[in-house]
Protein backbone atom coordinates (compact mmCIF):
# COMPACT_ATOMS: atom_id res chain seq x y z
CA UNK A 1 0.00 0.00 0.00
CA UNK A 2 1.14 3.35 -0.85
CA UNK A 3 1.46 5.52 2.28
CA UNK A 4 0.78 8.99 2.23
CA UNK A 5 3.76 10.28 3.59
CA UNK A 6 5.25 9.01 0.72
CA UNK A 7 3.16 11.65 -1.64
CA UNK A 8 6.38 13.92 -1.37
CA UNK A 9 7.90 11.95 -3.95
CA UNK A 10 4.87 12.30 -6.41
CA UNK A 11 4.95 15.44 -8.81
CA UNK A 12 2.91 16.56 -11.74
CA UNK A 13 4.47 16.43 -15.10
CA UNK A 14 1.61 18.50 -16.61
CA UNK A 15 -1.36 20.25 -15.41
CA UNK A 16 -3.89 18.46 -17.66
CA UNK A 17 -6.74 16.24 -16.50
CA UNK A 18 -7.18 12.35 -15.41
CA UNK A 19 -9.17 11.11 -18.09
CA UNK A 20 -12.49 9.27 -17.00
CA UNK A 21 -12.74 7.12 -20.76
CA UNK A 22 -9.31 6.26 -20.56
CA UNK A 23 -8.96 1.98 -20.62
CA UNK A 24 -6.01 2.36 -18.12
CA UNK A 25 -3.63 3.44 -15.90
CA UNK A 26 -0.43 3.07 -17.71
CA UNK A 27 3.41 2.93 -15.64
CA UNK A 28 5.47 3.74 -18.39
CA UNK A 29 9.44 2.46 -16.96
CA UNK A 30 11.71 4.70 -18.47
CA UNK A 31 14.20 4.28 -15.37
CA UNK A 32 13.27 2.03 -12.83
CA UNK A 33 13.86 -1.33 -14.48
CA UNK A 34 12.28 -3.68 -11.80
CA UNK A 35 8.71 -4.36 -10.21
CA UNK A 36 9.67 -4.80 -6.35
CA UNK A 37 11.29 -1.85 -4.03
CA UNK A 38 9.64 0.84 -6.98
CA UNK A 39 7.69 3.56 -5.86
CA UNK A 40 6.13 4.44 -8.96
CA UNK A 41 4.44 1.34 -9.27
CA UNK A 42 3.41 1.13 -5.38
CA UNK A 43 1.81 4.09 -6.90
CA UNK A 44 0.01 2.95 -9.86
CA UNK A 45 -1.36 0.29 -8.37
CA UNK A 46 -3.13 2.75 -6.02
CA UNK A 47 -4.30 5.28 -8.64
CA UNK A 48 -5.55 1.76 -10.40
CA UNK A 49 -7.40 1.04 -7.34
CA UNK A 50 -8.36 4.41 -6.79
CA UNK A 51 -9.71 4.86 -10.10
CA UNK A 52 -10.80 1.51 -10.54
CA UNK A 53 -9.03 0.79 -14.03
CA UNK A 54 -6.66 -1.66 -15.14
CA UNK A 55 -2.85 -1.15 -14.83
CA UNK A 56 -0.57 -1.49 -17.42
CA UNK A 57 2.85 -1.45 -17.05
CA UNK A 58 4.97 -0.60 -20.39
CA UNK A 59 8.70 -0.44 -20.14
CA UNK A 60 10.99 0.38 -23.53
CA UNK A 61 13.79 -0.02 -24.83
CA UNK A 62 15.40 2.96 -27.43
CA UNK A 63 18.02 1.98 -29.39
CA UNK A 64 19.65 5.25 -30.85
CA UNK A 65 20.04 7.35 -27.17
CA UNK A 66 23.87 9.31 -26.77
CA UNK A 67 26.41 6.54 -26.38
CA UNK A 68 24.53 3.91 -27.25
CA UNK A 69 26.07 0.29 -28.03
CA UNK A 70 25.56 -3.44 -28.02
CA UNK A 71 27.22 -3.47 -24.41
CA UNK A 72 24.31 -1.29 -23.65
CA UNK A 73 21.35 -2.82 -25.72
CA UNK A 74 22.30 -6.29 -23.91
CA UNK A 75 22.42 -5.12 -20.81
CA UNK A 76 19.03 -3.44 -20.88
CA UNK A 77 17.44 -6.75 -22.95
CA UNK A 78 18.71 -8.96 -20.07
CA UNK A 79 16.84 -6.49 -17.50
CA UNK A 80 13.67 -6.49 -19.48
CA UNK A 81 13.68 -10.38 -19.75
CA UNK A 82 14.05 -10.42 -15.98
CA UNK A 83 11.01 -7.90 -15.42
CA UNK A 84 8.75 -10.20 -17.90
CA UNK A 85 9.13 -12.88 -15.97
CA UNK A 86 8.89 -11.02 -12.24
CA UNK A 87 5.68 -9.45 -14.19
CA UNK A 88 4.34 -12.83 -15.16
CA UNK A 89 5.23 -14.79 -11.77
CA UNK A 90 3.21 -11.58 -10.12
CA UNK A 91 0.23 -11.16 -12.31
CA UNK A 92 1.18 -7.80 -13.91
CA UNK A 93 0.19 -6.45 -17.69
CA UNK A 94 3.24 -6.26 -18.68
CA UNK A 95 3.68 -4.64 -22.10
CA UNK A 96 7.87 -4.70 -23.12
CA UNK A 97 9.03 -2.70 -26.38
CA UNK A 98 12.21 -2.93 -28.03
CA UNK A 99 12.73 -0.13 -30.78
CA UNK A 100 14.77 -1.50 -33.88
CA UNK A 101 14.80 0.14 -37.16
CA UNK A 102 11.76 -1.51 -38.58
CA UNK A 103 9.85 -1.08 -34.63
CA UNK A 104 10.08 2.87 -33.93
CA UNK A 105 9.13 3.86 -30.28
CA UNK A 106 7.23 6.97 -32.22
CA UNK A 107 5.27 4.69 -34.56
CA UNK A 108 4.31 2.50 -31.85
CA UNK A 109 3.89 4.94 -28.67
CA UNK A 110 0.89 6.81 -29.20
CA UNK A 111 -1.60 4.56 -29.75
CA UNK A 112 -0.61 2.78 -25.92
CA UNK A 113 -0.66 6.54 -24.90
CA UNK A 114 -4.20 7.90 -26.12
CA UNK A 115 -6.36 5.25 -24.51
CA UNK A 116 -4.58 5.52 -21.05
CA UNK A 117 -6.36 7.85 -18.60
CA UNK A 118 -3.30 8.66 -16.62
CA UNK A 119 0.34 7.56 -16.99
CA UNK A 120 2.97 7.67 -14.32
CA UNK A 121 6.47 7.45 -15.31
CA UNK A 122 9.81 7.48 -13.47
CA UNK A 123 11.52 10.88 -12.03
CA UNK A 124 14.83 10.47 -12.79
CA UNK A 125 16.71 13.14 -13.23
CA UNK A 126 19.49 13.05 -15.82
CA UNK A 127 20.59 12.48 -19.03
CA UNK A 128 17.70 12.71 -21.85
CA UNK A 129 15.14 11.47 -19.85
CA UNK A 130 14.22 14.96 -17.83
CA UNK A 131 13.33 16.96 -21.65
CA UNK A 132 11.69 13.61 -22.85
CA UNK A 133 9.25 13.77 -19.76
CA UNK A 134 8.87 17.29 -20.75
CA UNK A 135 7.67 16.47 -24.36
CA UNK A 136 5.74 13.59 -22.95
CA UNK A 137 3.77 15.86 -20.54
CA UNK A 138 3.25 18.61 -23.19
CA UNK A 139 2.29 15.67 -25.58
CA UNK A 140 -0.31 13.48 -23.60
CA UNK A 141 -4.19 14.31 -22.91
CA UNK A 142 -4.57 13.06 -20.06
CA UNK A 143 -2.45 13.99 -16.55
CA UNK A 144 1.49 12.82 -16.17
CA UNK A 145 2.81 12.20 -12.57
CA UNK A 146 6.65 11.44 -12.10
CA UNK A 147 7.68 9.35 -9.14
CA UNK A 148 10.91 9.89 -7.00
CA UNK A 149 12.17 5.55 -6.74
CA UNK A 150 15.72 6.82 -6.80
CA UNK A 151 16.97 6.43 -2.83
CA UNK A 152 15.64 5.95 0.63
CA UNK A 153 15.15 9.38 1.23
CA UNK A 154 12.29 11.36 -1.11
CA UNK A 155 14.46 14.12 -2.77
CA UNK A 156 11.98 16.61 -2.87
CA UNK A 157 12.24 16.14 1.06
CA UNK A 158 15.74 18.28 0.96
CA UNK A 159 15.47 22.27 0.76
CA UNK A 160 18.35 22.25 -1.58
CA UNK A 161 21.40 21.00 -2.99
CA UNK A 162 24.68 20.43 -1.47
CA UNK A 163 28.15 21.42 -2.37
CA UNK A 164 29.84 19.02 0.34
CA UNK A 165 29.02 15.36 1.77
CA UNK A 166 29.93 16.88 5.45
CA UNK A 167 26.51 19.37 4.68
CA UNK A 168 24.14 16.73 3.23
CA UNK A 169 25.24 14.41 5.96
CA UNK A 170 23.60 15.43 8.67
CA UNK A 171 20.31 16.52 6.90
CA UNK A 172 20.38 12.53 5.81
CA UNK A 173 20.64 11.29 8.78
CA UNK A 174 17.73 13.42 10.10
CA UNK A 175 15.82 11.91 7.48
CA UNK A 176 16.82 8.46 7.36
CA UNK A 177 14.77 6.83 10.14
CA UNK A 178 11.41 7.73 8.53
CA UNK A 179 12.10 7.28 5.37
CA UNK A 180 13.40 3.88 6.24
CA UNK A 181 10.22 3.05 7.47
CA UNK A 182 8.00 3.95 4.27
CA UNK A 183 10.19 1.88 1.83
CA UNK A 184 8.84 0.40 -1.44
CA UNK A 185 7.16 -2.70 -1.67
CA UNK A 186 9.26 -5.62 -1.98
CA UNK A 187 6.83 -8.01 -3.39
CA UNK A 188 4.02 -5.73 -5.34
CA UNK A 189 1.17 -7.82 -5.89
CA UNK A 190 -1.69 -7.13 -8.91
CA UNK A 191 -4.34 -9.27 -6.52
CA UNK A 192 -7.31 -7.30 -6.35
CA UNK A 193 -6.43 -4.63 -9.01
CA UNK A 194 -9.31 -4.41 -12.50
CA UNK A 195 -8.72 -7.10 -14.52
CA UNK A 196 -6.49 -6.35 -17.57
CA UNK A 197 -7.66 -9.20 -19.95
CA UNK A 198 -10.63 -6.56 -21.40
CA UNK A 199 -7.55 -4.46 -22.63
CA UNK A 200 -6.38 -4.98 -25.88
CA UNK A 201 -2.48 -5.67 -25.97
CA UNK A 202 -0.81 -4.54 -28.70
CA UNK A 203 0.93 -6.33 -31.56
CA UNK A 204 5.23 -5.79 -31.75
CA UNK A 205 5.86 -6.08 -28.26
CA UNK A 206 9.33 -7.71 -27.12
CA UNK A 207 7.98 -11.62 -25.66
CA UNK A 208 10.36 -11.36 -23.06
CA UNK A 209 12.95 -14.54 -24.25
CA UNK A 210 16.18 -14.42 -23.61
CA UNK A 211 17.21 -16.07 -26.83
CA UNK A 212 15.68 -13.55 -28.71
CA UNK A 213 17.90 -11.03 -27.62
CA UNK A 214 20.76 -11.22 -30.38
CA UNK A 215 18.31 -11.15 -33.16
CA UNK A 216 17.00 -8.04 -31.68
CA UNK A 217 20.27 -6.69 -31.01
CA UNK A 218 21.11 -7.00 -34.88
CA UNK A 219 18.28 -4.48 -35.71
CA UNK A 220 18.78 -1.85 -33.12
CA UNK A 221 20.61 1.11 -34.72
CA UNK A 222 23.05 2.56 -32.25
CA UNK A 223 25.80 5.00 -31.81
CA UNK A 224 28.89 2.61 -31.24
CA UNK A 225 28.33 -0.23 -32.97
CA UNK A 226 31.64 -1.89 -32.19
CA UNK A 227 31.56 -1.69 -28.25
CA UNK A 228 30.48 -5.36 -27.72
CA UNK A 229 28.84 -7.22 -24.21
CA UNK A 230 31.81 -7.96 -21.62
CA UNK A 231 30.89 -11.64 -21.12
CA UNK A 232 31.37 -11.60 -17.67
CA UNK A 233 28.91 -8.91 -17.23
CA UNK A 234 24.87 -10.05 -17.38
CA UNK A 235 22.17 -7.35 -17.32
CA UNK A 236 19.04 -7.46 -15.48
CA UNK A 237 17.64 -7.97 -11.72
CA UNK A 238 18.29 -11.51 -10.76
CA UNK A 239 22.22 -10.87 -12.04
CA UNK A 240 22.38 -8.07 -9.70
CA UNK A 241 20.15 -9.69 -6.47
CA UNK A 242 23.24 -12.43 -7.38
CA UNK A 243 25.73 -10.12 -7.11
CA UNK A 244 24.20 -8.36 -4.10
CA UNK A 245 24.38 -11.77 -2.03
CA UNK A 246 28.13 -12.86 -2.97
CA UNK A 247 28.72 -8.74 -1.72
CA UNK A 248 27.32 -9.18 2.00
CA UNK A 249 29.08 -11.99 2.33
CA UNK A 250 32.65 -11.67 0.67
CA UNK A 251 33.19 -8.34 0.31
CA UNK A 252 31.13 -6.49 2.81
CA UNK A 253 32.73 -7.80 5.94
CA UNK A 254 36.04 -6.39 4.56
CA UNK A 255 34.68 -3.12 3.04
CA UNK A 256 35.99 0.08 5.08
CA UNK A 257 39.60 -1.22 5.05
CA UNK A 258 39.72 -3.05 1.45
CA UNK A 259 36.77 -1.41 -0.72
CA UNK A 260 39.83 0.87 -1.98
CA UNK A 261 41.89 -1.39 -3.41
CA UNK A 262 42.44 -2.36 -7.27
CA UNK A 263 41.78 -6.38 -7.23
CA UNK A 264 40.52 -8.65 -9.98
CA UNK A 265 36.75 -9.63 -9.63
CA UNK A 266 37.61 -12.65 -8.03
CA UNK A 267 38.94 -10.97 -4.59
CA UNK A 268 37.32 -7.34 -5.38
CA UNK A 269 35.78 -5.72 -1.92
CA UNK A 270 33.67 -3.55 -3.78
CA UNK A 271 29.83 -4.00 -4.70
CA UNK A 272 30.09 -4.20 -8.42
CA UNK A 273 26.35 -2.98 -8.19
CA UNK A 274 26.73 0.65 -9.72
CA UNK A 275 25.50 -0.43 -13.03
CA UNK A 276 22.33 -2.17 -11.53
CA UNK A 277 21.53 0.69 -9.66
CA UNK A 278 21.86 3.13 -12.61
CA UNK A 279 19.06 1.23 -14.47
CA UNK A 280 17.17 0.49 -12.01
CA UNK A 281 17.27 -3.22 -11.90
CA UNK A 282 18.28 -3.01 -8.48
CA UNK A 283 16.64 -0.48 -5.46
CA UNK A 284 19.02 1.40 -2.92
CA UNK A 285 16.15 0.68 -0.55
CA UNK A 286 16.67 -3.30 -0.51
CA UNK A 287 20.30 -2.94 -0.71
CA UNK A 288 19.98 -0.43 2.39
CA UNK A 289 17.78 -3.19 3.58
CA UNK A 290 19.60 -6.36 3.32
CA UNK A 291 23.24 -4.81 4.49
CA UNK A 292 21.98 -3.47 7.82
CA UNK A 293 19.96 -6.51 8.48
CA UNK A 294 22.94 -8.73 7.28
CA UNK A 295 25.09 -9.15 10.89
CA UNK A 296 23.60 -12.20 12.21
CA UNK A 297 24.70 -10.38 15.58
CA UNK A 298 22.68 -7.32 15.02
CA UNK A 299 18.75 -7.13 15.39
CA UNK A 300 18.49 -3.98 13.74
CA UNK A 301 16.02 -1.86 13.68
CA UNK A 302 16.03 2.21 13.12
CA UNK A 303 15.91 2.58 17.26
CA UNK A 304 20.13 1.22 16.67
CA UNK A 305 20.68 4.56 14.85
CA UNK A 306 23.14 6.29 17.05
CA UNK A 307 22.50 10.15 17.50
CA UNK A 308 25.55 10.96 18.85
CA UNK A 309 27.09 9.98 15.42
CA UNK A 310 24.89 12.29 13.64
CA UNK A 311 26.86 14.40 10.25
CA UNK A 312 29.63 11.90 11.32
CA UNK A 313 30.89 9.57 8.41
CA UNK A 314 31.54 6.52 10.64
CA UNK A 315 29.33 5.24 13.52
CA UNK A 316 25.09 6.49 12.60
CA UNK A 317 24.21 3.64 11.03
CA UNK A 318 25.36 0.40 12.67
CA UNK A 319 27.33 -0.54 15.14
CA UNK A 320 29.71 -3.04 12.11
CA UNK A 321 32.18 -0.31 10.65
CA UNK A 322 31.94 -1.86 7.54
CA UNK A 323 28.21 -1.54 7.33
CA UNK A 324 28.63 2.10 7.81
CA UNK A 325 31.68 2.31 5.46
CA UNK A 326 29.59 0.90 2.66
CA UNK A 327 25.98 3.18 3.36
CA UNK A 328 27.87 6.76 3.26
CA UNK A 329 29.01 5.53 0.26
CA UNK A 330 25.39 4.49 -0.80
CA UNK A 331 23.49 7.36 0.46
CA UNK A 332 25.84 10.26 1.63
CA UNK A 333 28.09 10.22 -1.86
CA UNK A 334 25.25 8.77 -4.16
CA UNK A 335 22.52 11.21 -3.36
CA UNK A 336 24.90 14.28 -3.73
CA UNK A 337 24.43 13.26 -7.31
CA UNK A 338 21.15 12.88 -7.71
CA UNK A 339 20.58 16.31 -5.33
CA UNK A 340 22.36 18.35 -7.91
CA UNK A 341 20.32 16.94 -10.77
CA UNK A 342 17.35 17.11 -9.15
CA UNK A 343 17.09 20.27 -7.92
CA UNK A 344 17.54 21.37 -11.72
CA UNK A 345 17.09 18.25 -13.96
CA UNK A 346 19.65 18.36 -17.29
CA UNK A 347 21.33 16.29 -19.85
CA UNK A 348 24.30 16.72 -18.40
CA UNK A 349 26.72 19.48 -15.57
CA UNK A 350 29.19 20.58 -16.50
CA UNK A 351 32.45 23.09 -14.78
CA UNK A 352 30.32 25.65 -14.40
CA UNK A 353 29.44 24.06 -11.27
CA UNK A 354 32.49 24.09 -9.63
CA UNK A 355 33.05 26.29 -6.94
CA UNK A 356 34.66 29.75 -7.47
CA UNK A 357 37.92 28.80 -5.74
CA UNK A 358 38.42 25.49 -8.00
CA UNK A 359 37.40 27.51 -10.76
CA UNK A 360 40.06 30.15 -10.25
CA UNK A 361 42.48 27.67 -9.41
CA UNK A 362 42.41 26.57 -13.15
CA UNK A 363 42.11 29.42 -15.26
CA UNK A 364 45.31 30.53 -13.32
CA UNK A 365 46.95 27.19 -14.50
CA UNK A 366 45.10 27.36 -17.60
CA UNK A 367 47.97 27.93 -19.36
CA UNK A 368 50.81 25.72 -17.16
CA UNK A 369 52.95 23.95 -19.08
CA UNK A 370 51.70 20.18 -19.48
CA UNK A 371 54.98 17.34 -19.46
CA UNK A 372 52.63 15.38 -21.06
CA UNK A 373 49.95 15.88 -23.78
CA UNK A 374 47.48 13.12 -25.03
CA UNK A 375 44.79 13.48 -27.93
CA UNK A 376 41.95 12.09 -27.41
CA UNK A 377 42.56 9.07 -29.66
CA UNK A 378 45.83 8.33 -27.67
CA UNK A 379 43.88 8.40 -24.40
CA UNK A 380 41.40 6.12 -25.88
CA UNK A 381 43.76 3.89 -26.83
CA UNK A 382 45.68 3.16 -23.76
CA UNK A 383 48.65 5.00 -25.16
CA UNK A 384 50.25 7.11 -22.71
CA UNK A 385 53.41 6.28 -20.92
CA UNK A 386 52.03 5.23 -17.29
CA UNK A 387 51.16 1.61 -17.10
CA UNK A 388 48.66 1.63 -14.27
CA UNK A 389 46.48 4.78 -16.49
CA UNK A 390 46.74 2.50 -19.24
CA UNK A 391 45.57 -0.46 -17.63
CA UNK A 392 42.20 1.48 -15.78
CA UNK A 393 41.57 2.45 -19.26
CA UNK A 394 41.55 -1.02 -20.80
CA UNK A 395 39.66 -2.36 -18.00
CA UNK A 396 36.84 0.56 -18.57
CA UNK A 397 36.95 -0.25 -22.47
CA UNK A 398 37.15 -4.32 -22.26
CA UNK A 399 34.99 -4.70 -18.98
CA UNK A 400 32.80 -1.55 -19.39
CA UNK A 401 33.45 -1.02 -15.90
CA UNK A 402 36.40 0.41 -13.40
CA UNK A 403 37.64 -0.13 -9.91
CA UNK A 404 36.46 2.88 -8.14
CA UNK A 405 40.00 4.39 -6.44
CA UNK A 406 41.45 4.13 -10.06
CA UNK A 407 38.81 5.88 -11.71
CA UNK A 408 39.63 8.57 -9.68
CA UNK A 409 43.58 8.65 -10.78
CA UNK A 410 42.20 8.23 -14.25
CA UNK A 411 39.99 11.43 -14.37
CA UNK A 412 42.84 13.38 -12.37
CA UNK A 413 45.64 12.58 -14.73
CA UNK A 414 43.29 13.20 -18.01
CA UNK A 415 42.72 16.94 -16.37
CA UNK A 416 46.95 16.67 -16.07
CA UNK A 417 46.98 15.79 -19.60
CA UNK A 418 44.81 17.42 -22.14
CA UNK A 419 45.31 20.93 -23.42
CA UNK A 420 42.47 22.33 -20.87
CA UNK A 421 40.32 21.52 -18.55
CA UNK A 422 37.21 22.24 -20.71
CA UNK A 423 38.56 19.55 -23.33
CA UNK A 424 39.54 16.94 -20.04
CA UNK A 425 36.27 17.50 -19.08
CA UNK A 426 34.44 16.59 -22.62
CA UNK A 427 36.62 13.63 -23.31
CA UNK A 428 36.03 11.90 -19.56
CA UNK A 429 32.37 12.56 -20.29
CA UNK A 430 32.62 10.98 -23.63
CA UNK A 431 34.76 7.70 -22.54
CA UNK A 432 33.05 7.19 -19.59
CA UNK A 433 29.37 7.49 -20.87
CA UNK A 434 30.52 5.58 -23.91
CA UNK A 435 31.87 2.65 -22.38
CA UNK A 436 30.71 2.77 -18.62
CA UNK A 437 27.88 0.40 -17.53
CA UNK A 438 27.29 2.55 -15.17
CA UNK A 439 27.47 6.06 -17.36
CA UNK A 440 25.37 8.34 -18.00
CA UNK A 441 24.01 9.00 -14.38
CA UNK A 442 23.87 11.64 -11.94
CA UNK A 443 27.27 9.73 -10.13
CA UNK A 444 29.01 9.95 -13.05
CA UNK A 445 29.03 13.75 -12.99
CA UNK A 446 30.23 13.70 -9.34
CA UNK A 447 32.26 11.49 -10.17
CA UNK A 448 34.25 13.62 -13.08
CA UNK A 449 33.54 17.11 -11.84
CA UNK A 450 35.46 15.97 -8.37
CA UNK A 451 38.26 15.62 -10.66
CA UNK A 452 38.04 19.13 -10.81
CA UNK A 453 37.43 20.53 -7.42
CA UNK A 454 33.68 19.57 -7.22
CA UNK A 455 32.67 18.72 -3.52
CA UNK A 456 36.13 18.87 -1.97
CA UNK A 457 38.54 21.77 -1.05
CA UNK A 458 41.60 23.48 -1.78
CA UNK A 459 44.79 21.66 -1.28
CA UNK A 460 47.87 22.68 -0.76
CA UNK A 461 50.66 23.00 -1.80
CA UNK A 462 49.72 25.07 -5.19
CA UNK A 463 50.74 22.54 -8.06
CA UNK A 464 51.40 23.08 -12.10
CA UNK A 465 48.04 22.95 -13.82
CA UNK A 466 46.11 22.07 -10.74
CA UNK A 467 46.54 24.73 -8.67
CA UNK A 468 44.96 23.57 -5.26
CA UNK A 469 43.04 20.89 -6.86
CA UNK A 470 43.59 17.61 -5.11
CA UNK A 471 46.51 15.97 -6.82
CA UNK A 472 46.64 11.92 -7.57
CA UNK A 473 49.62 10.05 -9.17
CA UNK A 474 50.38 6.86 -10.01
CA UNK A 475 53.43 6.45 -8.48
CA UNK A 476 51.83 6.75 -5.40
CA UNK A 477 48.91 4.89 -6.16
CA UNK A 478 51.43 1.96 -6.56
CA UNK A 479 52.83 2.25 -3.51
CA UNK A 480 50.12 1.95 -1.71
CA UNK A 481 48.09 -0.64 -2.88
CA UNK A 482 49.78 -3.94 -4.16
CA UNK A 483 48.76 -3.72 -7.93
CA UNK A 484 50.08 -6.60 -9.48
CA UNK A 485 47.50 -9.01 -9.15
CA UNK A 486 45.03 -6.37 -10.93
CA UNK A 487 47.82 -5.75 -13.69
CA UNK A 488 47.65 -8.89 -14.84
CA UNK A 489 44.37 -9.73 -14.58
CA UNK A 490 43.83 -6.65 -17.12
CA UNK A 491 47.06 -8.24 -18.53
CA UNK A 492 44.81 -11.45 -19.32
CA UNK A 493 41.56 -9.00 -20.55
CA UNK A 494 43.87 -7.69 -23.36
CA UNK A 495 45.19 -10.63 -24.52
CA UNK A 496 42.07 -12.91 -24.52
CA UNK A 497 40.84 -9.58 -26.66
CA UNK A 498 43.28 -10.08 -29.16
CA UNK A 499 46.52 -8.29 -30.29
CA UNK A 500 44.70 -5.26 -32.38
CA UNK A 501 42.32 -3.93 -29.99
CA UNK A 502 45.06 -1.57 -28.59
CA UNK A 503 47.35 -1.51 -30.98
Amino acid sequence: MFSEKNLIRVREGNRKPVLEEGEYILYWIRANRRLAWNHCLDYSIHLAQKFKKPLVIFESVMMDFEWSSPRLHQFLLEGLCDTAEEADRSGFAFWPFVETIDRRLEDQIPSILEKAALVVTDDFPCFFLPEHAEKLGESLKCKLLLVDSNSVTPLASYEKDYSYARVLRPRLHDRFAESYLFHSDPKPKAKGLPDPKKVSRPDLLFAGKREDIPKYIQKMKCRFPEIRPFPGRIGGRKEGLKILKEFIRTGLPYYSEEHSEPRPPTTTKASSLSAYLHFGMISAEEIVNAVLGSDPKVDWSPDLLNSSYRGKNAGFFHPNENVNSFLDELLTWRELGYLLFYRSPSFRKDLSILPDWAKQSLHLHRKDKREYLYSKEELENAKTHDPVWNAAQKELVLTGSMQNYLRMLWGKKILEWARSPEEAFSILEDLNHKYAYDGRDPNSYTGILWCFGAFDRPWFPERAVFGNIRYMSSDSTAKKFKLKPYLAYIKSLEEGAGPDLFA
